[in-house]
């Protein structure tokens, strides 16, 4: 099915200068008389991996590097009979194309003109517009538990009301890359979402910039913006740094309502560590100038606790009497339902709102012989339906996330470079607080662990074919797996409880006639996601007189497959204390419904799976830069995809 068709002209389109992560620079290399020079030799070398990119200028005087990492460089230029042109200091960030022209002297290239301290690039060669901040800038600024997308909120032209959206644009349609790979969760993920985004260490990102208007045509699935982010790159020097972030509990002032002191364990670490080099094994690898390193390390450790005031049963209901001091609904009993003589729906209602406990259903009987509920430890309020806040106790709550970073680069020549990155987060969280109504944690959904695991890893080979052919392949894995298994899954707690002819597989779940979770909405059946893609990106630049020449291809392979939860075992409404078509919430209580064992309903499910099928997204492209003059660019580009 075709997807889209998108032109870009040259008030619309932005040049594609670039995939995703890297930089171009351009210019024109004239004589003192403005008249082009052609065959210029062209070096622009990283100061501090001395990766060289050598080319030479074209008939009309110009020269174009493209792919280049973003980072520092030395530009120099030569041709015969002028002297030689150096500029240090040139500073390159992702995804920019500026523009340096220059101008040689007459003489012997033995001479040179050395060029320091000039001001920044400016980026002239397309409409593309966004915003960076380098790294540098990022290990110093209070991000929000440092995930990376979380950058956002430093950037203008970003809200994060009611998710993350950029220049008024759909969360979804929101674009997040590492090192030009998809970082998101495949299919439906909102970059927003703390675990469905690959969040990397961010004090190992080289730049992090986000893209609001003007997207390349190379550039697909972002309609909303796209945030780019970069790995550092090892160097000729060991470099490593360490940080923790850390809170006291004995330095947070409780809130005003919070009536508990905070004796339970508290902490808050946000640990973070960066080393990287040159390869280096002694007498047997020097990777100096050619191979480097990179190792980033981050850890989200906390330990939470706060007040936390609810209610649960008390003596007097786990005994069968719900008079509440003589203000309780009547309670009526659903096995005595019949019709008087005028053909009226009536029951017999229990004397003293007390239900005898030789009336007590079996599987009542037998769960509540597990003391599922914490005892009642305060006062509360009582009212027709029962006791309320009759329970101040703590929460708990644990959240393990960590992430591992490693980086490789080589340069087997100057013309062909490859680099390699994979990054693995591990999130070991419970899905909330523990709930402290419940004493018998087989039971809290929110104590069931729900691991989740996030891979992503990109391969990418730049290879200089000639002085005006370059190509660029790029091959990248993204995956997120998500599992949630209760420890009750398969104990056939059903028959344990006294509930015949039933699935073996979950807990049942007792529920109130208006379908609240007698467990506050728990959570009992196993389920399970895995999602991925799997990416192929091709890249080739042709410089040809005044035309800048690019094409491109992507090839996607996603799938998405999900076990929902299931309830073999069983869903139960509990009703019918009330009296027939009374007002609604006059009679009746859900709670002495569960003791007599009294079902209005029953849900029982299957084991079901889900899946997307294999699909393969393709997109090809192709760009021109054209320059009539030296002033003017015109850029035009065409993206074609299909699925």
């Amino acid at each position: 099915m075709i997807r889209g068709c998108v032109i870009f002209l040259a008030a619309l389109g932005a040049a594609l200068a670039q995939t995703t992560g890297t930089a171009t620079l351009v210019g024109t290399v004239t004589d003192p008389t403005g008249a082009v020079i052609a065959g210029a030799k062209v070096s622009v070398t990283n100061v501090e991996t001395q990766f060289k990119y050598e080319g030479t200028s074209s008939a009309e005087g110009a020269y174009y590097v493209p792919y280049l990492n973003p980072g520092t460089y030395r530009l120099v230029i030569e041709a015969s009979g002028f002297k030689r042109y150096q500029r240090d200091g040139v500073l390159l960030r992702t995804n920019e194309q500026p523009r340096i022209d220059v101008q040689l002297e007459i003489g012997s290239v033995a001479d040179a003109i050395e060029v320091t301290g000039a001001p920044p690039l400016l980026e002239t060669e397309t409409s593309s517009s966004g915003q960076i901040l380098e790294g540098e800038t990022i290990v110093k600024i209070p991000v929000l538990q440092k995930y990376a997308f979380r950058i956002l909120l430093y950037l203008p032209g970003t809200s994060n009301i009611n998710g993350q959206h950029v220049v008024g644009q759909r969360e979804r349609s929101l674009g997040y890359t590492i090192d030009g790979v998809g970082g998101k969760e495949p299919v439906r993920s909102m970059i927003g979402s703390t675990n469905q985004v690959t969040s990397t260490t961010i004090d190992a990102l080289q730049e992090v910039k986000l893209y609001t208007t003007g997207m390349p045509a190379e550039f697909g699935h972002s309609a909303g913006g796209l945030l780019s982010t970069v790995f550092k790159s090892g160097t000729n020097t060991l470099h490593g740094s360490a940080e923790d972030r850390y809170i006291n509990k004995s330095l947070i002032h409780r809130t005003r309502l919070e009536q508990l002191p905070r004796n339970n364990p508290f902490t808050y670490h946000e640990l973070s560590a960066v080393l990287s080099g040159p390869m280096i094994f002694p007498k047997l690898y020097n990777g100096r100038d050619r191979t480097f390193w990179l190792f980033g390390f981050q850890r989200h450790h906390e330990k939470a606790s706060e007040t936390f005031t609810n209610e649960v049963p008390s003596p007097a209901m786990l005994a069968g009497e719900f008079s509440f001091g003589g203000v309780g609904n009547p309670i009526y009993d659903p096995y005595s339902t019949k019709q008087d003589e005028t053909g009226r729906w009536i029951r017999d209602p229990f004397p003293g709102n007390r239900i005898p406990q030789a009336q007590f259903d079996s599987v009542s009987r037998n769960f509540l012989s597990k003391n599922p509920w914490t005892p009642a430890n305060a006062a509360g309020f009582i009212d027709r339906l029962g006791p309320h806040e009759n329970l101040v106790t703590s929460t708990v709550y644990r959240s393990y996330r960590t992430r591992f970073d490693g980086k490789l680069d080589h340069q087997f020549s100057v013309a062909h470079k490859v680099f390699g990155r994979y990054s693995h987060v591990r999130h070991r969280s419970f899905s909330d607080r523990w709930n402290p109504q419940i004493q018998w944690h087989l039971l809290d959904s929110r104590a069931v662990p729900i691991p989740i695991d996030q891979r992503n890893a990109v391969i990418s080979d730049t290879y200089t074919i000639g002085p005006t052919s370059i190509n660029e392949a790029r091959l990248g894995f993204n995956r997120r797996r998500f599992t949630r298994r209760p420890e009750s899954v398969g104990q056939d707690w059903a028959k344990q409880l006294g509930i015949p002819n039933v699935g073996p597989d979950t807990f049942p779940d007792f529920l109130t006639a208006g379908g609240s979770g007698f467990y506050r909405n728990a959570t009992l059946g196993l389920s399970q996601e895995v999602a991925e893609d799997f990416t192929f990106q091709d890249n080739f630049t042709k410089i040809t007189g005044r035309h800048t020449m690019k094409a491109g291809y992507e090839v996607i392979r996603t799938r998405f497959n999900a076990r929902v939860e299931d309830l073999p075992s069983g869903r139960y409404r509990m009703g019918g204390t009330d009296f027939p078509f009374a007002s609604s919430g006059t009679t009746g209580n859900d709670f002495a419904s569960f003791l007599l064992g009294s079902v209005i309903r029953a849900d029982f499910t299957l084991a079901t799976a889900s899946w997307l099928p294999r699909w393969w997204s393709h997109a090809w492209y192709i760009q021109d830069d054209y320059k009539p003059t030296r002033k003017l660019t015109i850029n035009a580009g065409l993206r074609w995809s299909y699925e």
